[in-house]
């Protein structure tokens, strides 16, 4: 750890034990100021973790920063390494539990882990990807210069809320840098843009000769409490102006249930055809637009949330998506309410029922907005995570529809993340906030 980590360690453990329950800095929305932060929803507290929470935790700090470890040997997934998105999310989770239980002793993982997102961010000025972080760096040769609007978008939150807590400069730096690159990645250099509003590229090559991705992803939503933080704390109005062109364009893709949008080419703009065009993932035999992976809706749905509070298309949207149902034998146990499918099949409104898997990631997500929109909701699946839902995480990321725990080769830190964090909420059986 760098000298300077060590000055921020003694800053958070200050803040932790002095004020315990300090929020993640505000987004600009007034409505989202008590979403942005499930730690509003849980108090600080003397007590020890349950049980079944701190073995979760103990995994995060164990082995975060990386993307997957092996269910039986604990190995990493060399194939994937270290990922500073996924560690990003790991901090959030990891912040929250710091202020529930002030004596739990995460504040040295959370610094570490601060500090290796910081390293990794680029500060080559003039770089298009400047201010944002490999994807994949322990990758060997290209596969390690991609640089995502999402891992940007991840981090952008995660160092924000590090600086509130530590006041440490360096990471609002990196918050805003963060921010900065996601602007970068709205005006797309070298993009053609269509007329109107415009989402986030999806990554940029930083190779000798740099290139760009600008097809648009829903789940880049997860951009926008980032810029609306940005733009609270800087007063600069590209921030709230990006990120209303990036609402505009992608919630009605998120209201399609599509998966992404392809950037029109040079040619099609010349022959007169410059509109965008939504997509889906393939079917099983190729079919277009077949398949919606449920945790692009879910992050969608949670980065609306943040920004936006529990507005009239949150709600609608999120009634939408979990009242997806099937028939099917191998489906028909399939309970939206619990966390979406791996696959969603919008043109009949139901999970995939080949796969038949609820990707767990999803109800950590989606959690804490159902604590405020739909408590009935909230109840069924907090009883599922604290029943199966978590311990179910530390063997696989896939829970099949008859909840009868799986194994998988690999475990995923980012699931084990998110369904700590949906634990960290009061439980059901203590009431939900008043909508």
């Amino acid at each position: 750890m760098i000298g300077r980590g060590w000055a921020a360690l003694g800053r958070l453990l200050g803040a932790l034990a002095l004020a315990a329950g300090l929020a993640a800095s505000a987004p600009a929305s007034a409505a989202a100021v008590g979403m942005a932060d499930t730690a509003a929803a849980a108090a600080p507290t003397d007590g020890e973790m349950p049980a079944g929470l701190a073995r979760a935790i103990a995994s995060l700090t164990r082995y975060a920063p990386q993307k997957q470890i092996h269910s039986d040997t604990g190995a990493p997934n060399a194939d994937i390494g270290r990922t500073p998105g996924s560690a990003c999310e790991v901090m959030r989770v990891l912040m929250r539990a710091a202020r529930k239980y002030p004596r739990s002793g995460l504040a040295a993982k959370i610094v570490e882990l601060a500090d290796w997102v910081v390293s990794l961010q680029s500060r080559e000025a003039g770089a298009p990807y400047l201010g944002g972080v490999p994807s994949t760096p322990d990758l060997p040769d290209s596969a390690g210069h991609y640089y995502y609007a999402i891992d940007a978008a991840f981090c952008g939150d995660a160092m924000f809320a590090a600086h509130a807590l530590v006041k440490d400069p360096r990471y609002l730096k990196s918050a805003l840098a963060f921010a900065d690159f996601l602007i970068a990645m709205h005006r797309g250099p070298g993009r053609v843009k269509p007329a109107g509003p415009a989402g986030l590229c999806e990554f940029v090559i930083g190779d000798d000769q740099p290139a760009w991705n600008c097809d648009t992803y829903v789940r880049s939503l997860v951009a926008l409490p980032v810029l609306a933080r940005a733009t609270a704390l800087t007063h600069k109005t590209r921030y709230a102006e990006a990120a209303a062109s990036v609402r505009a364009m992608l919630v009605p893709g998120l209201q399609g249930a599509w998966e992404y949008a392809s950037a029109p080419s040079p040619s099609d703009c010349d022959a007169g055809d410059c509109m965008v065009r939504w997509h889906r993932v393939q079917g099983p035999h190729r079919e277009p637009d077949w398949f919606v992976y449920g945790d692009t809706l879910a992050y969608g749905l949670r980065a609306l949330f943040e920004y936006e509070g529990p507005s009239p298309t949150v709600r609608s949207l999120y009634a939408e998506f979990s009242g997806y149902r099937s028939s099917a034998p191998a489906a028909k146990a399939y309970d939206g309410r619990i966390a979406f499918a791996g696959y969603m099949k919008p043109a009949t409104r139901e999970p995939d029922d080949a796969s038949a898997y609820y990707d767990l990631v999803t109800l950590g997500i989606l959690h804490n907005l159902r604590r405020t929109i739909a408590p009935e909701d909230f109840a069924i699946a907090d009883r599922q995570l604290r029943g199966r839902a978590l311990a179910a995480s530390l063997r696989s990321w896939q829970l099949p529809f008859d909840l009868r725990p799986d194994t998988s080769p690999f475990i995923d830190l980012t699931a084990i993340a998110n369904l700590a964090e949906a634990w960290l909420l009061p439980p059901a059986d203590q009431g939900a906030p008043v909508q």
